[in-house]
């Protein structure tokens, strides 16, 4: 690629991580549901927008309003409920299940009802539930904080966005100057092995990077520099499957990029959709594992 449009890639990505890191670590409280859930909204609609471009029909509007209920039931259930947030989850995502069910039966033209319901929950599970992590990692350890540490789980979506970004950016780097052997062509022609295995290099590094100069902040998480290597190599291929999900999914629509409003890098969720599934596993390794 040419460095022209290297260039405006990288000024698009450290802007947008510029206003969101801001965003996180100066709001108050208050605004971090309505930030997540606006996030939400615009990568949910790229994504139905993904489908209908590939001719399948959805029932948008209440798959998005199920992944923005998610976001702030998870937050408020955070914040004020503490260990039966888990459960508001599942009522929201039994609710908004059975109102794409019930939406389907006056539709009487549609030839194929399947496919609009099983298209519409998949962005419910695709976006709501992958993208609710976030929600959660922000929300952990809000109910036992942990002494010395400001905002916790700021800092754990801090460290969550370096080991995905940083390996999307490794793996662009390493794959535009060593790529020679391509990774799944069907998919994605332009991913190569060489870019996989650079990405998930420098992706681990800088995520321990960030755990070795912040010590006293992400130790008493559980994540210390000699866990953030392991960690951070899982993360890394976390945030390669999660680019290559999103790349399927473009594959099958004919489309090249989810939206246009970044420039030089697409849509919302070509940026964050390595997010989608990090964030679940940091989770999941502070909920089993730590």
């Amino acid at each position: 690629m040419k460095y022209p449009a290297i260039k405006r890639r990288l000024i698009s990505g450290f802007s947008i991580a510029a206003v969101l890191f801001t965003l996180f670590f100066l709001m108050p409280d208050i605004g971090i549901p309505f930030v997540l859930a606006a996030l939400a909204v615009v990568i949910a609609q790229e994504f139905y927008n993904m489908m209908a471009a590939a001719g399948e029909p959805c029932f948008n509007r209440y798959g998005t309003l199920g992944i923005v209920a998610l976001v702030f039931v998870t937050w408020f259930s955070g914040v004020h409920g503490g260990a039966t947030e888990g459960s508001w989850d599942a009522v929201v995502l039994f609710l908004i299940t059975i109102a794409i069910l019930l939406r389907q039966f006056p539709q009487k033209a549609n030839p194929h009802p399947l496919r609009t319901i099983g298209f519409t929950l998949m962005g419910v599970l695709y976006i709501g539930l992958l993208w609710n992590f976030l929600t959660k990692l922000l929300l952990f350890a809000r109910q036992e904080p942990v002494e010395g540490i400001y905002m916790p789980g700021r800092w754990l979506l801090l460290y969550c966005v370096f080991a995905a970004k940083f390996t999307d950016i490794g793996a662009y780097l390493f794959g535009c100057v060593f790529g020679k052997h391509k990774l799944i062509p069907r998919i994605s022609p332009g991913k190569s092995w060489e870019g996989v295995f650079g990405g998930i290099v420098v992706g681990t590094f800088m995520g321990a990077l960030l755990v070795l100069i912040l010590q006293k902040t992400f130790t008493p998480l559980g994540i210390t520099p000699l866990r953030a290597l392991p960690l951070g190599v899982a993360l890394s291929v976390c945030a390669v499957v999660g680019d290559l999900t999103e790349s399927l999914f473009k594959r099958a629509s004919g489309v090249k990029d989810s939206g246009g409003i970044i420039p030089g890098m697409g849509g919302l969720l070509d940026v964050l959709d390595s997010l989608l599934f990090t964030a679940p596993a940091l989770y999941l390794y502070l909920r089993l594992v730590n």
